[in-house]
């Protein structure tokens, strides 16, 4: 697992999950904006000499909160694991261990390698965006598309998780308000952008 800024106080650690192709530059912004408000991440990207979802599971376990970035790619299928993306078992391991969930889907691409073509991957990922769907609070993921004021889809990504890490909800099972610095668009848990 890469960790990076260990969490200390205040401060919260975000496992960020998503297919590996097409979206390279969410997932650097997303690190960018979480480590510039003193918050940790962590991924799975880097070699491992354990069994891959393990590894995964262990590491979205290992962090307070579970960010999933979700573009028009369901990822690579493990016939071992009834067909699911890696991105999907982290989820259902998120979800298991009863992480905040923050959903982001990406709703452009930049080129080919982040799309699925395959019909059959299609349906899973729109399957899966359902799951997602059906988990949050309030029924709330962030859909980052174009805006009719003219903004980007990157744009309402980079605002949403500006937002998380300016004022991200409390630890799993913490009553008490998390303490980290509020910003502009410090919201209620439930009506926060991306606050599954």
């Amino acid at each position: 697992m890469a960790t990076h800024q260990v969490a200390h106080g205040d401060a919260h650690s975000s496992y960020i999950s998503s297919p590996f192709l097409g979206l390279e530059k969410e997932r650097e912004l997303c690190k960018q904006l979480i480590t510039r408000r003193g918050h940790a991440y962590g991924d799975s990207y880097k070699g491992s000499t354990e069994p891959l979802v393990q590894t995964c599971q262990a590491d979205v376990g290992a962090n307070d909160h579970y960010i999933l970035i979700l573009g028009l790619r369901y990822g690579t299928r493990l016939p071992e694991h009834g067909g699911k993306s890696v991105t999907e078992l982290e989820f259902e391991e998120a979800v298991r261990l009863g992480r905040p969930v923050h959903a982001y889907f990406i709703r452009y691409c930049d080129d080919e390698t982040g799309i699925d073509f395959d019909p059959e991957a299609k349906a899973a990922l729109e399957a899966f965006r359902n799951r997602v769907t059906d988990r949050c609070t309030g029924g709330v993921a962030v859909e980052c598309r174009s805006q009719p004021d003219g903004r980007h889809g990157r744009e309402v990504f980079r605002e949403a998780i500006t937002a998380l890490a300016a004022n991200p909800p409390s630890r799993p099972g913490s009553s008490s308000p998390s303490g980290a610095p509020s910003g502009a668009a410090g919201v209620a848990d439930r009506n926060r952008p991306g606050a599954c």
